[in-house]
Formats: structure tokens, C-alpha cells, sequence
């Protein structure tokens, strides 16, 4: 390597990429249900509560079984509302909600189409979700497999968590591309393949959690009350997401649920929320 390249790696290594908080502004709340009544409103109680710290002054619309039919009805009242979140629950609507497949229709055409978070609740037939959403989540968790450039799921996580509450940044480096990667370097002489496997997984871990540690440094100056910790691996995406969940015992998971290159959901979103079926989710 000459010392221009040697030069222009450490000057890149230093050029840690940090944090950079935007306060978010909840004043529209739209809840989305298929319920009539008091049930409707006993889960619209229920969901004020689950966000009773972060929801402030903001203003809430119901909305009952009468209101909206089907995905199209939903998506004309959520035009017609422009809430900054909608609140809704898997397979609105349907009585899928016995299978644990899919989020259902409405939730598939829901997060793609309206620009701004949905945060979706275990179906309300399920026995959990009296539990799950009693009080304002306590372990929230943001999981990204880009989490250095990651600012708006960040800024999200940190407004759902509460003070005294605790903010897990997950951060998994998928383990199979990164074999297929070092594969490839093994079949090029020039390249130390030991070396490589060693410098290149330490420089991407290293990196998420210095970001983590940007965000902690932050949530501290700014005495939000909020402890930050990293958890950075290598490992797949969809299973070492849901332990981490598990072993955490997360009360809400942040993640990005649309991709600038597909109309479908973002790919490691759709599994991962499918699998978290008792687990609040914000879908940003």
C-alpha cells in the first residue's frame, strides 16, 4: 500500500459518522379499528395509554368498523385525516388473525402508501395485547443493518422510548453475505484472506457501535433519561433480530419498513414483523 492510500485510510477511519438529532412532531394520531362501540373505544383508551408519554397535546380520531370498507375505505380516511401516526393492529379486518402468516391486507397496502409511521399492535382477539400495551414501553428496540446512516429510525426509537426507559441499537451484519464476500477475496492472491476476514468484520462493527455511542453521548447532553446500548454482530438478520427482541424482552421494535427500490415492504421488515407476532411494531 503506498502512503497515499495508508494516508487515505486513516483519514477515512477518522471520519466517524454521528448522530444527528431532529425532534419529531406527533400532533395527529389516526387509530385505525374494525371494532364498533365501546370496544372500539376501550382499544383507543388502551393505545393512549401505551403512548401516554410521548402523545402529549396531540389530537385522536377513531376509527370504527362504519367508517372505512376494506383497504380502499382505510386509505381514503388516512388521505383525508394526514395524521403524523397511524395506530392500527395485523389483519384489520379479517379473521386471519388465528394464523400467525402475514400481516394482512390492509397492513400491506397501509405501510407502503402513507408516508408516515404506522405503529401495529398484536390483534385485539389476542389474549397478550391487554399486557403488551397496558403501559408506555420501558425497552424499545431500533433494529438496522445500516445503522451509521440510519438518523430517522434513530430519531424515531428515541421518541418512543420514555425517560428511564432503555434503547437497544441493534445492528446485525448478515453473516452469509459476508462469507460470500470473503470467498471472493480468498480467490485473489493479492489479498490476505485472514487478515481480511479479521480487519474488514472489526471495521464494520466498529462503526455501528461508535454511531451507537454518537447517539448515547447525545440522549446524555441532552438529559433525555435514556439508556443507550449497541448490540453490533454478525449473524442472520432474521433470527438474530428476533433473540435479541427475546432476550431484551422489548416492549416495541423501530424499523424501516419501506425500500426506495421495491413496491413491496422492505425485505428484512415483512419476515421479521411476521415473526414478532406479539410485539408492538413501528414501521417507518
Amino acid at each position: 500500500m503506498s502512503t497515499i492510500d495508508q494516508f487515505e485510510s486513516v483519514f477515512k477511519a477518522a471520519d466517524k459518522k454521528t448522530y444527528v438529532h431532529e425532534p419529531i412532531a406527533i400532533e395527529k394520531i389516526l387509530v385505525a379499528t374494525d371494532l364498533e362501540g365501546a370496544e372500539a373505544n376501550f382499544f383507543l383508551q388502551a393505545t393512549k395509554n401505551f403512548l401516554d408519554e410521548i402523545s402529549g397535546e396531540a389530537t385522536w380520531h377513531l376509527l370504527e368498523r362504519k367508517d372505512c370498507d376494506g383497504s380502499h375505505g382505510l386509505l381514503e380516511r388516512v388521505e383525508e385525516h394526514h395524521p403524523d401516526l397511524t395506530i392500527t393492529y395485523r389483519h384489520l379486518g379479517s379473521n386471519s388473525w388465528r394464523w400467525p402468516y402475514g400481516l394482512g391486507e390492509s397492513l400491506d397496502v397501509l405501510t407502503q402508501v402513507t408516508p408516515n409511521p404506522v405503529l401495529v399492535l398484536p390483534h385485539p382477539e389476542r389474549k397478550v395485547v391487554g399486557q403488551v400495551i397496558s403501559d408506555p414501553p420501558k425497552r424499545v428496540m431500533a433494529v438496522s443493518g445500516h445503522l451509521g446512516t440510519d438518523h430517522k429510525l434513530v430519531k424515531y426509537a428515541i421518541h418512543f422510548a420514555n425517560k428511564e426507559s432503555k434503547l437497544t441499537l441493534g445492528h446485525v451484519e448478515d453473516e452469509s453475505t459476508f462469507e460470500r464476500y470473503l470467498e471472493a477475496i480468498a480467490k485473489i492472491p493479492e489479498l490476505d484472506t485472514e487478515v481480511a476476514k479479521e480487519t474488514i468484520l472489526d471495521r464494520l462493527l466498529k462503526d455501528a457501535r461508535d454511531y451507537a455511542n454518537s447517539v448515547r453521548v447525545l440522549v446524555d447532553e441532552r438529559n433525555l433519561g435514556i439508556e443507550v446500548e449497541c448490540v453490533a454482530k454478525v449473524g442472520k438478520h432474521l433470527s438474530d433480530y428476533g433473540d435479541m427482541v427475546k432476550d431484551e424482552q422489548v416492549d416495541l421494535v423501530v424499523m424501516n419498513a419501506k425500500d426506495e427500490d421495491q413496491m413491496a415492504m422492505h425485505g428484512m421488515a415483512y419476515p421479521l414483523a411476521v415473526e414478532l407476532l406479539d410485539v408492538p411494531l413501528l414501521l417507518l
